[in-house]
């Protein structure tokens, strides 16, 4: 969280009045939040700082609670600050609620008072303690599955610590939890410019999701074509671009764009394989084949694109296979004959997938299609080979 260390009394010192003029209540206040401030700065564990600064905190609110009803305190700024921290250190301390409403009312009558600024720095502390205080309890909420308390929570410490990254993904996942898509929207749509995040990319790709559940093609197609070009080596953030212009009819249109990528980038991969899925989709097998083996040409380590080039020529082949299954008309003679060219044909996937198996020895899935291919070719020791290393890897 962007969070700055409150190191309370150091401004205290800059901000107050002088000795002379103060009271001995809004002293005390101030006494006691300095050693509570002491004890806070020797790091001590939450269990042992709530054990040994509680009586200080205490006493500090019982002065300043004198101190805020005194005639020749009321109307000081200084008074309702210390007012706000004291209270907003005990509403941290003790998770106390009516504590961090006495905080809020301090912050505000602190606000309304300090024409000058003197107390600004202390006023900005106190509201950073009361959004970490709405921050802890809503990521208790959260942890409870109270998704709807916990998004309210994550909202009110935004009100003291606006912007801050971390509540805002927060917040923004506790909308998802509730299905409240539009806020959700809302909170990933201000992270877009905190390109620093360290979940940046997660809400670049998962906002045009979240516009999908809200019923906002529009938008999810633009948002989508965002987050391809923010990062364009992501294969999620590229599939996810590619398969909403086709699910909305764009096939020509993202076949294009990505033509024209590869048009200035030539020896990208990725743009090839993309290609390929984008061709794929849209039923066009042979350009697919021939984008897949292009990516393969480039890297011929690819898995990816090994991968696919393999399953699209199999299922390529296995559509010819059932069509001719279906084929009554066929004579038997015909029938062997067209399966022996289908068996030619699919040949040109057996490097494909020897690759795939040999860069990931333990991918069962590939091992199975190859098991099938051997099947296929009725090349029995091949196949009983094959199937005996599916079962050493599923034992």
């Amino acid at each position: 969280m962007n969070i700055k260390k409150a190191i309370l009394f150091s401004l205290l010192v800059v901000a107050g009045t002088t000795a002379f003029a103060q009271s001995s209540n809004l002293r005390k206040a101030k006494a006691g939040l300095q050693k509570f401030q002491e004890l806070q700065g020797n790091n001590l564990p939450a269990e042992q700082l709530a054990q040994l600064g509680k009586k200080d905190l205490e006493g500090a609110k019982e002065a300043i609670d004198a101190a805020i009803t005194h005639d020749k305190t009321k109307d000081d700024p200084e008074t309702w600050t210390i007012y706000a921290l004291v209270n907003a250190n005990l509403a941290t301390l003790e998770k106390s609620a009516e504590a961090e409403q006495a905080a809020e009312e301090g912050i505000q009558k602190a606000t309304a008072m300090d024409s000058d600024g003197k107390h600004k720095e202390n006023i900005a502390v106190a509201g950073q303690l009361l959004g970490q205080f709405n921050f802890g309890q809503g990521a208790d909420a959260f942890n409870n599955q109270d998704y709807e308390t916990a998004y309210t929570t994550f909202n009110r410490a935004l009100n003291y610590l606006p912007g801050d990254t971390t509540l805002l993904y927060y917040s923004g996942l506790a909308a998802i939890q509730n299905q409240d898509y539009p806020n959700a929207i809302k909170r990933y749509e201000e992270l877009i410019p905190q390109k620093e995040f360290s979940q940046h990319k997660a809400v670049m790709v998962d906002l045009p999701k979240l516009y999908l559940s809200a019923k906002d093609t529009t938008n999810a197609l633009e948002y989508a074509a965002k987050a391809a070009a923010e990062y364009p080596e992501d294969n999620d953030a590229s599939v996810q671009n590619i398969e909403l212009n086709l699910m909305t009819g764009n096939e020509a249109k993202i076949i294009t764009d990505i033509e024209n990528q590869i048009a200035k980038d030539a020896d990208n991969k990725a743009l090839y394989y993309y290609l390929g899925i984008a061709y794929s989709a849209s039923d066009n097998n042979d350009k697919a084949i021939e984008a897949y083996k292009k990516a393969v040409e480039i890297d011929p380590n690819y898995i990816e694109a090994n991968k696919n080039a393999s399953a699209t020529i199999i299922n390529s082949v296995r559509n010819q296979l059932n069509a001719l299954n279906d084929d009554k008309t066929l004579s038997n003679n015909d029938y062997s004959t067209k399966v022996e060219e289908l068996k030619e044909q699919i040949k040109v996937a057996l490097p494909y997938l020897e690759k795939v198996v040999e860069l990931d020895p333990k991918d069962v899935d590939a091992l199975k299609s190859l098991k099938g291919y051997y099947d296929f070719q009725q090349n029995e020791e091949k196949s009983a080979e094959t199937q005996a290393k599916i079962e050493a890897l599923q034992q």
